[in-house]
């Protein structure tokens, strides 16, 4: 049965081919010419504004404090009792269709609080709007917003140029002193707050994106 049915549609094949042979098709047509849209890109960019600005902020104290050459060491010997902040301020670039973004704050090095016991340090991001992020501990990562919520576009070109900040907060503890020999003093570990990553990164959902 299945070679009959095969010889066939063979028959069949030849039968349609000679009955189509010798007719001509007429063809028309027509060409028409369509330019392509461009297709713009999109910004996401970040950048520090400025440097490290350390302030003295111990009860009853409240001054700038200066910095070294390398424009991030405080040029300060602390003692106990002793709070600071750190500020440094940063700007993001946000435009774009579908676009939606959150900050992300991580440290690359790790910080190192001493002496050991009687330094602690919190950290704080804050939005140009004025809205600050809840105090980790430094070395721990924050993102802002926090949840669903994203950065929008249409909220960074209502900031312009007002910078975000992340802020530290150092304070020395302990009930007694730490004292060394004045001629060890340069020798001592300082206090380091490692290095920090602040990072812009795209994301496809939650609030703000469609």
């Amino acid at each position: 049965m299945r070679r009959r049915r095969a010889l066939s549609l063979v028959a069949t094949a030849l039968v349609v081919a000679g009955a189509t042979a010798g007719i001509t098709y007429a063809m028309w047509g027509k060409d028409a010419s369509l330019a392509m849209p461009v297709v713009r890109a999109g910004n996401l960019d970040l950048a520090l504004v400025g440097t490290p600005q350390w302030s003295e902020t111990t009860p009853g104290i409240t001054h700038a404090v200066p910095t070294q050459s390398d424009y991030v060491t405080a040029n300060h010997l602390a003692t106990p009792g002793d709070t600071f902040t750190v500020r440094q301020e940063f700007r993001t670039t946000l435009t774009g269709d579908n676009l939606a973004a959150r900050v992300n704050v991580r440290w690359d090095t790790p910080p190192s609080l001493t002496p050991a016991g009687r330094v602690t340090a919190t950290y704080v991001v804050t939005t140009p709007g004025g809205t600050s992020s809840t105090p980790a501990a430094v070395g721990s990562p924050v993102t802002v917003p926090s949840g669903g919520a994203n950065i929008t576009p249409a909220q960074v070109a209502a900031w312009g140029s007002t910078p975000w900040s992340v802020t530290v907060t150092l304070a020395y503890t302990g009930t007694s002193s730490f004292v060394v020999a004045p001629t060890a003093v340069d020798s001592q570990p300082a206090t380091s707050l490692g290095t920090v990553v602040i990072e812009l990164a795209q994301v496809r959902t939650g609030a703000g994106f469609s």
